[in-house]
């Protein structure tokens, strides 16, 4: 987790258009964007084996990424305990939309198309903290462009 100072990152991610951290006090962990800079796996080549020919031919032109699954990293913070409940409640609600739209700072053209899966981990720290591992899915990696 980040020192103190470096925790609070205003306007360094947005969901669906929102900043999360003026919205829901939400801030990236350090792996976060490692998560979302993954690159996506690529689809099954096509392949033919025969019995006349040694080895095997692979079709290496047109070549497709497939989905990609990842787990993102986030805090929740607040100032008191009322604050942590009415922010996590309002993104729980966010999240029940499953479509998600994920910008960073980082990178200003780049918006990840993902959907909610599941929270794979909920903890709690001091009831002014919580951390969230949610589990996500980028159906199509190559729609990432802004608009």
């Amino acid at each position: 987790m980040r020192n103190c100072k470096n925790f609070i990152m205003k306007g360094e991610l947005y969901i669906n258009g929102k900043d999360a951290y003026d919205t829901w006090g939400i801030s990236m962990a350090d792996t976060s964007l490692s998560a979302l800079m993954t690159p996506a796996p690529n689809k099954e080549y096509i392949e033919n084996k025969s019995r006349l020919e040694h080895g095997k031919r692979v079709i290496t032109e047109n070549v497709k990424v497939d989905e990609r699954s990842l787990s993102l990293e986030i805090h929740l913070t607040a100032t008191h305990k009322d604050q942590f409940f009415e922010r996590y409640l309002s993104f729980c609600e966010e999240l029940k939309k499953g479509a998600l739209e994920i910008k960073t700072s980082y990178q200003k053209d780049v918006i990840y198309r993902m959907i909610y899966k599941s929270c794979s981990q909920f903890s709690q720290f001091m009831q002014g903290i919580g951390k969230f591992t949610l589990k996500l899915e980028e159906f199509n990696p190559e729609n990432r462009k802004s608009q």
